[in-house]
């Protein structure tokens, strides 16, 4: 059966970042615009959100309703607060600059998973910090005293991606985007260990390759009330169609959602007990879904 899937906004002049449901209305980064926007389902109005943003990307929101967000154009983690305010936390990871944050997600102790995936894209300002040798999943915490700090978590990862925690926080789901051709893109699970480690992982989902190259993996993760993951993945130009794959809250494939509007790139749930999953596409357009 094929879905509508509904342009509700778009398309606009930048590629667009993250997105997030938040107090009844679903906010989005234009990157190249270094704005978030609001877009409101009511009358289907957008406002700013936020300006000069320094060309944000993934996002989450915190319990203290603060929202944290992957500052890309910055190389660091923003916490954006509810007054209009915003902190910077740690940059340094044993003393140099981390990477490009491209996703993150946050436990119920207050710690920030992100992933640091090298980038094509300069950070803004003088190009005078090198990247990291490693690409990997981090994790920002709070030490004694109160101030952030970054501990590295993966040491088995090239092109960390998507990332997102099960409900009971016993599971990191990864999307590995390795570019090596003898490698392929993953959905992996990881048990995060009593120490707050993360143990060996598990394939959920391996794309392949073919003549075409390789397939494309997942650019977006979100999951619904139930636990159950929805993935923004492949595109149109290889043999792995673009589409929404929906997975058991233990990786398990459900179904497959076929997407017709360029590739999906992020996806959350709107704050009305899951029946409506909003994507954002490479074409510059929001799209949303009614679910059954």
């Amino acid at each position: 059966m094929t879905r509508n899937f509904e342009c509700i906004a778009g398309p606009f002049n930048s590629q667009l970042g993250g997105i997030l449901w938040d107090d009844g209305g679903l906010i989005f980064s234009l990157i190249d615009e270094l704005l978030l926007q609001k877009f409101d389902p009511t009358n289907g109005s957008i406002s700013t959100f936020r300006s000069y943003t320094g060309r944000m990307n993934g996002m989450a929101k915190a319990k203290d309703n603060s929202i944290f967000v992957c500052q890309e154009g910055g190389r660091r983690i923003i916490q954006l607060q509810a007054d209009g305010s915003a902190n910077v936390t740690a940059t340094r990871f044993e003393g140099q600059i981390h990477n490009h944050p491209y996703d993150l997600c946050i436990d119920s102790k207050g710690r920030v998973w992100f992933s640091d995936p090298h980038s094509g894209t300069q950070a803004f300002g003088p190009q005078i910090f090198p990247p990291l040798n490693h690409a990997s999943v981090m994790r920002l915490e709070r030490d004694q005293i109160g101030h952030w700090v970054i501990r590295r978590m993966s040491f088995d990862t090239a092109f960390p991606g998507a990332v997102l925690l099960s409900d009971d926080e016993k599971t990191l789901f990864l999307a590995e985007n390795s570019d090596d051709e003898a490698c392929n893109r993953e959905l992996r699970a990881y048990p995060i260990k009593a120490d707050g480690s993360l143990g060996k992982f598990e394939v959920l989902h391996s794309f392949g390759s073919d003549y075409l190259g390789l397939h494309a993996g997942i650019n977006g993760l979100c999951k619904d009330h139930l636990g159950q993951i929805y993935a923004c993945a492949g595109d149109l130009k290889s043999g792995r169609h673009a589409a929404i794959y929906q997975y058991s809250s233990t990786g398990q494939l459900l179904k497959c959602i076929p997407f017709p509007h360029g590739t999906p790139i992020r996806c959350t749930f709107a704050g009305d007990g899951n029946k409506h999953l909003y994507v954002t596409s490479s074409n510059r357009s929001i799209y949303r879904l009614a679910l059954d």
